[in-house]
């Protein structure tokens, strides 16, 4: 019995001492970037499109995956009114894997939204900030430190600011509601940003991008520190479009190169959600 006694005190021992045993997601809403996705756009989506960004998240880990605790974790808040299923759940996976996970935010989550969210598998299990109130209410007493980033705004992000709550509007089709976060900002009297990205990129088409790329796009910038590094690592190659000599310069090319295989990221998240579940 006195072996057996031993035994338990050794094994409780080594679980007490066992690094990393707060989970990362936990650690991030502490110390991590705040990066909030705005869901209140729902009513201007079609089934189809709220379906699409719930996915986005989830795959990404945006929307409500907090994961890390280091000084260079940025929290990410994501308002859920225009953002589809698929967006949502990729970002929740990305932000799962990173070496500095933001602190995520779901807001505006109600209603239809709300409905599509509750069918991913494990979503009330979910490491992330739900709230069925807007941002400006959830976090009314931090308005001051939010900045909508919006593809309309006059002012360019340079660096990330922990302090700073990041607002990315949850909209598929933006074409149909062209502007519509920037009018959305200032009517609240919220900072606006845009990601640097005619800095380093001659884009193709349109600057605006997905969801999910947004949140990859900011989490790979906390780790790497370097805008050009993000955007090549995430932004696809079709998008892209030429760029100038001098913008390549840094960048190996199995970075320039390094669009991220579909399948493969279907791989990556039933692996975080399998290590969830566990």
């Amino acid at each position: 019995m006195e072996e057996e006694k031993g035994t338990e005190q050794n094994e409780q021992i080594t679980m007490e001492n066992q690094p990393n045993s707060q989970p990362a997601p936990l650690k991030a809403k502490e110390s991590g970037q705040n990066i909030v996705i705005d869901l209140e756009f729902a009513d201007l989506m079609t089934t189809s499109e709220i379906h699409s960004l719930v996915q986005q998240l989830h795959l990404k880990e945006v929307g409500d995956y907090i994961v890390q605790t280091s000084e260079d974790c940025v929290s990410l808040v994501a308002d859920l009114g225009f953002v589809d299923n698929r967006r949502i759940m990729y970002c929740y996976a990305v932000n799962g894997r990173c070496t500095s996970p933001g602190h995520l935010w779901l807001t505006g989550c109600r209603g239809g939204m709300e409905n599509q969210l509750q069918r991913l598998p494990g979503f009330d299990k979910w490491i992330i900030e739900k709230e069925s109130q807007s941002y400006i209410d959830a976090l009314q007493d931090q308005k001051e430190n939010m900045v909508y980033l919006t593809a309309d705004s006059e002012t360019v992000l340079d660096e990330l600011d922990l302090k700073k709550i990041y607002i990315i509007g949850g909209l598929v089709d933006r074409n149909r509601w062209k502007g519509i976060t920037m009018k959305k900002a200032n009517e609240q009297g919220i900072q606006t940003a845009k990601l640097p990205i005619g800095s380093y990129l001659k884009m193709s088409s349109s600057q605006v991008l997905t969801v999910n790329q947004v949140v990859e796009i900011l989490l790979k910038f906390v780790e790497t520190k370097d805008w050009k590094v993000s955007f090549f690592q995430v932004i696809p190659q079709r998008k892209r479009g030429e760029t100038d000599s001098e913008d390549l310069q840094g960048v190996d090319g199995e970075e320039l190169e390094n669009e991220y295989d579909q399948s493969e990221k279907k791989k990556q998240c039933i692996e975080v959600h399998s290590t969830q579940q566990n």
